[in-house]
């Protein structure tokens, strides 16, 4: 028997014995384990578990089909521990049941079940795990399991990171153009450094870290809490629809880059072929970013998670996350998948085009090709709104330089881009 068969065999024995708001007929045949009456089909993939692999820990895909959701897959990273291989895919089937069978019941019922709670319900009843906080999805149906939590021996319980905290913050910012999603957040205790989180959306689709996650709670000297969420975007909700156009410039952005002498050129037929033209705007200004964060991020950079917006209605935006903006961390994602299939030379060129790549790439070359790049420190970047009034690129630009002032002022490196 394979690992993926062993381990959905392990989950639907965890789940038999759960029974309860679990329960219903299982089948499990030829690697497929339908679970809840067949409403859900599961299928599994194990991976290798990194630098750090040794035997007793295991790295696995579990995917569930929502056969009244269009068949829409959910995907859950799960990393299994153990004395043995066979303990680790035990761990990881405990860890299924446990936190991703519940929101994905729950959602599928439309009631917390399994101590899931349902977000964003004011005046929420509690008992009936309703609550009022949006764990960082708001206007979202979306429901959130139980959290797991490891190695907390001292400082706060990590039942205190409760729903006021958003642990999924950006998730919906994040997600693919479709319309169910499963994320997972892990919340990391690193002591007097504070708490980091990592999420994930749909698997590896979307990986993200904030080093200074706000848990507003002192940070104890190690520990580590996961807890996973489904949401749902409305179904009429145009944001689906546009999300699909916004990766479809992306791509086409991207394929078609090493074919213009310039980016203004490359915009110009887009915009004739019937994209977006706001949409090409955002390629240009905002995935480019992306594209050459992701780069160059293994070098250690201080880029700003921020960016300075100058809105065509006169505003001018300060410290925006990146993050919460889908031109930027869909094309993070996308990018990962094109630097598997677009050719080396292409997809170098498409990284090095933003302005801070090539603000690097000139800090390389004054320093001789020996540069510390972990010395370097980035200043938000300006992104004006197409048509932007120049009034408000200069407030903005303005807004720019007193920062840049400040940090010559602390002695501290700097690089300026708009």
């Amino acid at each position: 028997m394979s690992d993926a068969s062993r381990l959905l065999e392990l989950i639907e024995t965890c789940v038999v014995e759960h029974g309860g708001d679990l329960g219903g007929w299982t089948r499990l045949d030829d690697g497929a384990l339908q679970l809840f009456d067949g409403r859900i089909t599961l299928r599994a993939e194990l991976r290798d578990a990194g630098p750090a692999a040794r035997e007793g820990v295991i790295h696995a895909h579990v995917f569930a089909t929502l056969h009244e959701y269009d068949d829409e897959a959910l995907d859950a990273c799960l990393f299994g521990m153990g004395d043995d291989h066979e303990g680790a895919l035990k761990q990881a089937a405990v860890i299924w049941t446990t936190a991703v069978a519940g929101p994905i019941r729950s959602f599928l019922d439309d009631r917390p079940v399994c101590m899931t709670c349902r977000t964003g319900v004011p005046g929420g009843d509690t008992s009936a795990g309703e609550v009022e906080g949006d764990y960082g999805l708001p206007g979202l149906r979306a429901f959130v399991g139980p959290a797991i939590s490891r190695a907390f021996d001292d400082g706060p319980s990590p039942a205190s990171l409760d729903d006021t905290k958003p642990w999924f913050r950006y998730a919906a910012e994040s997600a693919a153009p479709r319309r169910v999603h499963l994320a997972k957040a892990s919340v990391v205790a690193r002591g007097k450094d504070g708490w980091l989180r990592e999420l994930e959306i749909d698997g590896h689709d979307v990986s993200h870290k904030d080093p200074d996650w706000p848990a507003e709670a002192r940070a104890p000297k190690f520990g580590y809490s996961t807890r996973f969420a489904v949401f749902e975007f409305p179904p009429d909700s145009p944001e689906v629809a546009r999300r699909a156009e916004l990766e479809r410039t992306i791509r086409r952005f991207a394929e078609d880059f090493a074919k213009h002498e310039t980016a203004e050129s490359l915009m110009q037929d887009l915009i004739a072929q019937g994209f977006d033209p706001d949409l090409v705007h955002e390629c240009e200004s905002i995935a480019t970013m992306a594209f050459g964060r992701l780069f160059f991020e293994s070098a250690g950079i201080q880029y700003a998670p921020t960016v300075i917006r100058a809105r065509r209605d006169g505003r001018v935006e300060a410290d925006v996350p990146l993050m919460s903006i889908p031109a930027y961390s869909r094309a993070r994602a996308i990018a990962a998948r094109l630097r598997e299939t677009m050719p080396e030379e292409e997809f170098r060129s498409l990284c090095l085009y933003h302005a801070e790549s090539n603000g690097i790439l000139k800090a390389l070359e004054s320093a001789g090709g020996n540069l510390d790049f972990t010395r370097l420190k980035f200043h938000p970047c300006l992104v004006p709104d197409r048509d932007a009034s120049p009034e408000t690129v200069a407030a903005a630009h303005a807004l720019l330089q007193e920062r840049i002032a400040r940090g010559r002022k602390a002695g501290k490196p700097w690089w300026k881009f708009w």
